[in-house]
């Protein structure tokens, strides 16, 4: 059973038969999301079902850092419902990673997209980008923070989910960071060091 809020575990049991037998979404490694304090699901990204595919395989509850643009009077109830959180618009670039800090300062798992764009390529993975190194790094969550390096597969029917061990900023050279995400991801795509069987 998924670990949130009442809503949250609802909504789960409600969408289940959707998202498993409709849409053919598969997780493995979910034992590697930390269910506790503050984690970064960090995943690549090529299509608008990636955020609901990834909530529904996670474990636990997570947030989502939403375009101000899309919280309008018809999709904002809905979205807002779905935890999904407005860009600090007057913090210019940064809007979206100190929205992120907010949530992560409070112990709540977030869902990012570390390439900053979907991958429209024939590449596994675009380059990173610098903000989640940013992110990671600041002295109000870095030194509990944890980050999933996710890798989402979209199969001819259905998705699989790759969750791969934990990443702890604390444990790694700043400069490092990036390059050992990136591992990390392309591993769980390789279904490789993830502690699932595979």
């Amino acid at each position: 059973m998924v670990r949130g809020s009442i809503k949250w575990k609802v909504s789960y049991v409600i969408s289940y038969p959707i998202f498993r037998f409709v849409l053919g979404v598969r997780e493995f490694g979910r034992e590697n999301v930390p269910l506790q304090g503050p984690v970064i699901i960090a995943s690549n990204h090529r299509s608008a079902w990636d955020p609901p595919v990834l909530a529904f395989a996670s474990p636990r509850e997570i947030h989502f850092i939403a375009k101000r643009e899309l919280f309008n009077p018809l999709l904002s109830p809905f979205i807002r419902f779905y935890n999904a959180h407005p860009i600090i618009r007057s913090a210019g670039a940064k809007g979206a990673l100190l929205t992120a800090l907010r949530l992560l300062m409070k112990d709540l798992a977030i869902l990012i997209f570390p390439e900053g764009t979907r991958n429209r390529t024939e590449s596994p993975l675009l380059p990173l980008k610098k903000g989640i190194e940013w992110l990671a790094y600041r002295e109000e969550i870095y030194d509990k923070v944890a980050v999933v390096p996710t890798y989402l597969e979209r199969k001819m029917w259905g998705f699989n989910v790759y969750f791969n061990r934990a990443i702890y900023p604390r444990e790694i050279k700043r400069e490092d960071f990036l390059e050992v995400l990136k591992e990390g991801i392309l591993k769980a795509k390789e279904k490789k060091e993830v502690g699932y069987g595979i």
